[in-house]
């Protein structure tokens, strides 16, 4: 098997599955993730150790991890936006979570109730108490390239983050367009210089693509030399705390635009485009996505 030039992390199992309305069955996600992998994907984040009452659709978070057919060289991860997240993805056997904080103070208070300032502090505890029991963090930045409660949010804000990050023991560092307001010429300053912090701390770019620029701003990321990308299949995905947040920029999509540019994913478009026509069957959900609804009809270069 040819090795992949880029990595894509599939967030459709957490970020796609946490909009949809109908409660997807435990055994349906444990096939689909099996699908994934199958696919070529070797990094999935799963689910979410959050409040079920607030994200009725990771209430099985535990049950789910439980379970996984755990393939080797496979990463699955999980979200947890604080302590008892931690815990609770601790006691499941997680091997690898994703810590964020947002870079806009009301983002945060709506996504977890703290300011900033109370978010980076809870941050390092998080941090702490992951790393020691041997789990890596892929830390996250949310909001960094705009916010729809705040406007823009300054590039030092984000740099400082990142800085406080590293300095908290990352394993690698997410940039999160969690609103999907960037643009390519915000993307490759805010990059070049996340990239100079970050050094050989890998740098992953999770677009949404709100304005529909994200494989705009995917290109432009990757001209820059970010390898890692978040993806979600048919394009589900979007925070509920975000108004008007859409999903991320589509599997099919990425690793069609990659393969016509001759980079390498190592990912079976078709295999991920079964299971959006499958959740879009499933769950009567529009999916924002392009490729998933041609790849069974017509030949694509």
């Amino acid at each position: 098997m040819t090795t992949p030039e880029v990595i894509l992390e599939e967030q459709g199992l957490r970020d796609g599955l946490q909009t949809l309305k109908i409660i997807i069955p435990t055994e349906k996600k444990l096939e689909w993730i099996d699908r994934l992998v199958g696919a070529g994907l070797r990094r999935l984040q799963v689910t979410s150790f959050v409040h079920p009452g607030l994200v009725p659709q990771m209430a099985d978070a535990e049950a789910l991890f439980q379970q996984l057919h755990k393939r080797e060289g496979v990463v699955y991860s999980a979200l947890v936006l604080n302590r008892k997240g931690v815990e609770r993805a601790i006691a499941a056997g997680a091997e690898h979570l994703a810590i964020s904080v947002s870079a806009s103070d009301t983002h945060s208070q709506k996504n977890t109730r703290m300011r900033l300032e109370e978010a980076k502090a809870d941050f390092r505890q998080n941090m702490r108490l992951a790393r020691s029991h041997g789990i890596r963090v892929r830390a996250g930045i949310q909001c960094a390239f705009g916010c729809r409660y705040e406007g823009a949010i300054p590039a030092e804000r984000v740099l400082d983050l990142i800085r406080h990050h590293l300095d908290a023991g990352a394993d690698e560092i997410a940039l999160a367009d969690s609103t999907g307001m960037a643009h390519p010429v915000q993307i490759r300053s805010l990059v070049a210089h996340a990239l100079e912090l970050c050094g050989a701390v890998p740098l992953a770019l999770h677009l949404h693509n709100t304005e529909n620029k994200g494989l705009a701003n995917l290109f432009a990321a990757y001209e820059m030399g970010v390898r890692q990308f978040d993806t979600a299949f048919g394009g589900l995905g979007g925070c509920p705390f975000i108004p008007d947040a859409t999903g991320n920029i589509a599997t099919e999509d990425t690793v069609h635009f990659f393969r016509q540019m001759g980079v390498e994913t190592g990912i079976d478009l078709e295999k991920v485009a079964a299971i959006s026509r499958e959740v879009e069957a499933l769950t009567n959900a529009h999916l924002s996505g392009a490729l998933y609804k041609l790849s069974a009809q017509a030949p694509m270069l």
